[in-house]
């Protein structure tokens, strides 16, 4: 992403980016709501600031101190090889002035979130005591709070009128009600239970659904299974002889010569 590049859309493809590289676990959208807190998604005019400074630079206000922290952890350098897999950049060599470009501020802050075991919280008030206590509090000129926090991301959440709201995620003020969807769901509302399985949804095989704790997940065919519905067990031919087709029927059979199991619909392949 470009240097000084802003905004709620630039935001959330960061986001999104950082999320489907699966490096971290889950923040249930903190992230996201830490870029709109923090410089209004680098709106504000303090965003681009001097890299010397000891403030906040970039649109997720990393600090010099901060910054400077995530050199010294052994542990959060353990990512340093899935940042350059997934976004080819070399952590080792990162400078403070690369905070100006959107992807390098947005994993400076994950990073250092990574840093704290206290798990992230799912509603909205923990999320804000979570964000003063562990990332708005290093430095001395740090003035967020917990209400001020929860005033900022309410625009991030609130419906207009044209709009219902974002069911499983938050909303792009800057873009009318656009939405930015939790891991697991899709759809301008964030209403639509998203698997996760590509090419196709549950290749194609079952669809894609909601389990019993709530989460997203593949509903497979008969026979069908597997986290994307992308494995069927052999079809069995036992005793005299008692028949399960690929497809899932059952019959006896009794007969005189070769049979195909399955053909291929360009006849090149079966068995038989």
């Amino acid at each position: 992403t470009a240097e000084n590049a802003a905004g709620g859309e630039i935001v959330e493809e960061t986001v999104r980016r950082i999320q489907e590289s699966k490096i971290f676990p889950d923040d249930h959208g903190l992230l996201r709501k830490i870029a709109y807190v923090e410089s209004k998604d680098g709106t504000d005019k303090n965003t681009f600031r001097d890299p010397s400074s000891e403030a906040g630079v970039g649109i997720w206000q990393m600090d010099k101190v901060a910054f400077e922290d995530l050199k010294k952890q052994d542990f959060i350098k353990k990512k340093y090889a899935d940042i350059k897999k997934h976004f080819g950049i070399d952590w080792n060599t990162v400078q403070r002035r690369d905070l100006y470009k959107p992807i390098v501020a947005a994993l400076a802050a994950r990073l250092y979130l990574s840093r704290f075991s206290v798990p992230i919280l799912k509603h909205d008030k923990g999320q804000a005591e979570y964000w003063k206590e562990y990332y708005n509090s290093n430095h001395p000129n740090a003035k967020g709070t917990v209400d001020g926090f929860l005033k900022d991301i309410k625009s991030l959440k609130e419906p207009s009128s044209q709009d219902e709201g974002c069911k499983h995620g938050l909303r792009n003020p800057s873009k009318n009600c656009k939405c930015l969807c939790e891991p697991g769901y899709k759809g301008e509302k964030c209403d639509l239970p998203d698997c996760g399985c590509q090419p196709s949804p549950c290749s194609g095989n079952g669809y894609c659904g909601i389990s019993d704790d709530g989460k997203p997940r593949c509903v497979c065919r008969y026979r069908w299974e597997g986290e994307c519905c992308e494995t069927c067990p052999p079809a069995p031919i036992f005793g005299d002889p008692h028949i399960l087709t690929i497809d899932g029927f059952e019959f006896d059979f009794f007969g005189i010569g070769t049979f195909w199991s399955c053909v291929s619909r360009a006849n090149d392949f079966g068995v038989d």
